[in-house]
C-alpha cells in the first residue's frame, strides 16, 4: 500500500504530506505491506527551501519516521545512506503485542480515529451501520483542564462518572480546601460529546469549558491547526 506522497497536483499543500507521514501508522489498519516513497519529495523541499538534489538529509529524516511508524518498504534515490537509517529505525520500532494459543489469538489494535475503528470493525464482518454507531466509543482520550474552580471540577467529575468516564482532581478540591484545581478528564469521544452537551446548560463558566473541550478535540484532526505554525 503506497499513500502516494508528493505534489501530484498543484493545489496539494505540504500539510497533506505532513499528515500522511505523521499518521503513517494508521495505514496498518488495512493489514497490507506499506511502502513509503519519500525521497526528495516536494514537501521536504518546501520545509528546507532546497532543490531536489540537496534534500538528502531531509529525505533520510522522512524515511526514519516512516519506518518507525510502520513502513515495510522504502523507495529511495540514495540507497547506501538510507540503508543505515532503515536498520536503526526498524530496530527502535516496537512489536505489537500478540498472544497466540492454539486457534486463539489476542492482539492490541492501535486505533487513532473513529474512522479507523470503523474500518477495523467492517474488516471482521460488522455492518456499516453498527460500525458507525460504535466507532465513537473506540477512541479514549485524557484531557487536562487547568484552573477550574473546585465547584466546576466536581460538577465535571460527577457528569463524567454518570456517562461512564471519570475525572481526577486535587485531593483538597474534594473537601473544598482549595478554590481552584486542574482536572484530568478520561473518556471516549462519545462520552466527551455527551459531557459537553450537558455542560452547555450549566452555570458558571461550564458552557465555555464545553466549547473548549469540543475545540480541543476537533484540533486533533484539523490540519491547519496541527501543521501551520
Amino acid at each position: 500500500l503506497d499513500p502516494a506522497s508528493g505534489r501530484w497536483i498543484e493545489d496539494k499543500l505540504p500539510i497533506y504530506d505532513f499528515e500522511t507521514l505523521d499518521d503513517f501508522e494508521r495505514l496498518k489498519i488495512f493489514e497490507k505491506p506499506l511502502l513509503a516513497a519519500l525521497s526528495r519529495k516536494s514537501f521536504i523541499g518546501d520545509v528546507l527551501g532546497k532543490p531536489a538534489n540537496e534534500r538528502l538529509y531531509g529525505s533520510l529524516a522522512a524515511a526514519a519516521i516512516a519506518v518507525y511508524k510502520g513502513a515495510h518498504i522504502i523507495r529511495t534515490h540514495d540507497v547506501p545512506e538510507t540503508s543505515d537509517v532503515v536498520k536503526l529505525s526498524g530496530a527502535l520500532r516496537s512489536r505489537t503485542s500478540v498472544v497466540k494459543e492454539g486457534r486463539y489469538e489476542v492482539s492490541v489494535l492501535e486505533v487513532k480515529t473513529p474512522q479507523d475503528a470503523g474500518i477495523a470493525m467492517r474488516n471482521i464482518g460488522a455492518t456499516k451501520t453498527g460500525s458507525e454507531v460504535m466507532q465513537e466509543k473506540s477512541i479514549h482520550l485524557v484531557l487536562k483542564i487547568k484552573n477550574l474552580t473546585t465547584t466546576e471540577a466536581l460538577i465535571i467529575k460527577q457528569e463524567m462518572l454518570a456517562r461512564g468516564g471519570d475525572a481526577a482532581l486535587a485531593r483538597d478540591a474534594v473537601s473544598h480546601e482549595t478554590e481552584t484545581t486542574d482536572v484530568l478528564v478520561m473518556g471516549t469521544l462519545l462520552q466527551f460529546g455527551r459531557l459537553a452537551r450537558k455542560l452547555d446548560g450549566q452555570a458558571r463558566s461550564l458552557p465555555l469549558i464545553a466549547e473548549m473541550i469540543r475545540e480541543c478535540i476537533s484540533n486533533r484532526t484539523n490540519l491547519e491547526y496541527r501543521y501551520l505554525r
